[in-house]
């Protein structure tokens, strides 16, 4: 499966070269290895692929990103999509449109619920503060309100029954922390990053 997963990173790669410093391969090099690590029923090959489409269109339309990359997938755009069969690519299609934190409706499968959850990244405080710090040119008002809003105890943040599970301790910790979050703790643990 490495060499299948080599292969899907070196093609989908290019799309993610222009996007901003958040969204950059290395943004789907965690989701697909956070993915693999908690998927336990679906077909790896599927949380490969899901893993390095959700976000091929982010650097194309931000707030639409997630739609594109549905159609993307739809329409058989690319030689892996291709050899999919129907019920594995409406699987790969759902999830990368439901992986975003802001989605509200039921997923689609589990491949959905793991590719949101792998999206969400382990809740670890610093990371989250550091890769908004990035996509957010280390604006430190602006990330706070994005935490807030986001990840505090009632941000809008979704998590899928599986992170919750897989995290619930370690998440209840996380929002506690987001809840007491301030401009000078995001200042200082970007000051810090390289130690992170």
């Amino acid at each position: 499966m490495n060499n299948f997963k080599q292969k899907v990173r070196e093609f989908y790669k290019p799309f993610y070269d222009n996007g901003d410093k958040a969204h950059l391969i290395d943004h789907a090099d965690d989701v697909c290895n956070l993915a693999l690590e908690i998927n336990r029923d679906c077909s790896e090959k599927l949380v490969i692929l899901a893993s390095y489409i959700h976000d091929i269109f982010n650097a194309t339309d931000r707030k639409k990103h997630n739609i594109l990359a549905y159609e993307y997938v739809k329409n058989r755009s690319d030689k892996f999509l291709k050899e999919l069969s129907d019920k594995e690519l409406e699987l790969v299609a759902h999830a990368v449109l439901e992986h975003r934190g802001s989605f509200k409706g039921e997923f689609f499968s589990k491949l959905s619920a793991i590719i949101s959850s792998a999206d969400r990244e382990r809740p670890d405080v610093a990371k989250i503060v550091i890769r908004s710090m990035l996509y957010n040119n280390a604006d430190a008002q602006d990330v706070y309100e994005h935490m807030l809003d986001k990840y505090s105890t009632n941000g809008y943040a979704k998590y899928p029954t599986v992170y919750q599970e897989i995290f619930k301790k370690e998440l209840q910790e996380f929002k506690k922390e987001v809840d007491n979050i301030s401009v000078e703790k995001i200042m200082d643990i970007w000051k810090n990053r390289d130690s992170q």
